[in-house]
């Protein structure tokens, strides 16, 4: 004869069949789950691209297609290049306004926005790309580079290399090479864990969760509708995403290639700071932050630096009143480089 079961086998053997009928149950709820949020992304996608189309033109660099931006007409061209996650619509705002008094061209960045990818990330690749790209594209120099956050770095690397090519350059609340050695040392974790958080945001984005929650989008917000679309386009798309977190993880080999650019000579130089710290940023940091902005604009014995009242690091440029008055300052700037290439300065 079989052995009796105990009541307390036959208990354990019930908890295991009904854990497995839970652990199934739940699979299915997250692949069900996994499925709609695919088909939402994919929908969301559809339709953003119907309504919201390039400002620019495709030109091919180094085997792939990067959109570039430009209007107006007017030497020296200005050149603006967005910070981290940026696009060419962050200059909704900023562009018109310039192209009043000059040729202005905003770009997507390998990757972001329009742009189709590339294998590398760092802020001396992206500047070899600018410059093929200006090129390319029949846009000459000579240049007045404008930088937003990360963007300040690119620029400097950009006058560093291409020297002969920029007489003028302005920095809208610049990122300083040396700010995470300065800055109290938890910043340096918390822009790391940014830096892992972008790439994972990449693979959710596949299932909609950041179209869903708009978690980067919404930075810029107040924009004009259309760009404002755009943002929220991009930040739920994962090959922006994931380009993104690859320009954050290759942040100390731009910031030691920025580094390397100690002076800025004569040239007419802006810098920007924003008076009101972002959620999260503590005034101990903003102070920090523009002490180093003071610093960038003594590069040039030409440099001014100049604060934005009431705006903070991404309202700046995403509130018309704050864009607006960036876009006036640096049109002095334009102006004072103009100036001397009529004299031949």
């Amino acid at each position: 004869m079989r052995a009796p079961i105990s009541p307390k086998t036959s208990n354990r053997k019930t908890m295991a069949r009904r854990a497995r009928k839970f652990g199934v149950a739940v699979l299915g709820v997250v692949v069900a789950l996994s499925l709609i949020g695919a088909v939402y992304q994919q929908i969301g996608q559809s339709l953003d691209r119907r309504a919201v189309v390039a400002k620019g033109r495709m030109i091919t660099v180094h085997g792939a297609a990067m959109h570039l931006h430009c209007t107006g007409a007017g030497s020296p061209t200005v050149v603006l290049e967005a910070g981290a996650m940026g696009f060419t619509q962050v200059w909704a705002w900023v562009q018109p306004k310039l192209a009043e008094r000059a040729r202005v061209c905003s770009y997507d960045r390998a990757g972001l926005g329009w742009s189709e990818d590339a294998a590398t990330h760092d802020g001396a690749a992206a500047s070899a790309r600018l410059r093929a790209l200006l090129e390319n594209a029949g846009e000459e120099g000579p240049y007045m580079l404008v930088g937003h956050s990360m963007g300040g770095a690119l620029v400097r690397i950009f006058a560093a290399r291409y020297p002969g090519d920029v007489v003028a350059l302005a920095f809208v609340d610049p990122s300083h090479p040396d700010q995470l050695d300065r800055y109290p040392t938890e910043v340096r974790a918390s822009q790391a864990r940014v830096a892992r958080v972008m790439k994972a945001s990449a693979a959710f984005s596949y299932v909609g969760l950041m179209r869903l929650t708009n978690a980067v989008g919404r930075l810029n917000a107040g924009l004009p509708e259309d760009d404002y679309r755009a943002a929220c386009m991009f930040s739920s798309a994962p090959e922006h995403l994931g380009a993104s977190g690859e320009e954050l993880a290759a942040w100390d080999t731009t910031m030691k290639a920025a580094r390397a650019n100690r002076t800025l000579g004569d040239r007419p130089l802006l810098v920007l700071s924003a008076t009101e710290p972002m959620q999260g940023m503590s005034r101990e940091i903003l102070d920090l932050g523009r002490q180093m902005h003071a610093e960038i604009a003594a590069l040039s014995t030409r440099g001014r630096h100049v604060s934005i009242k009431g705006a903070d690091h991404m309202s700046i440029l995403t509130t018309r009143d704050h864009a607006e008055r960036v876009a006036e300052l640096i049109g002095e700037t334009l102006t004072e480089a103009r100036r001397r290439l009529e004299k031949g300065e």
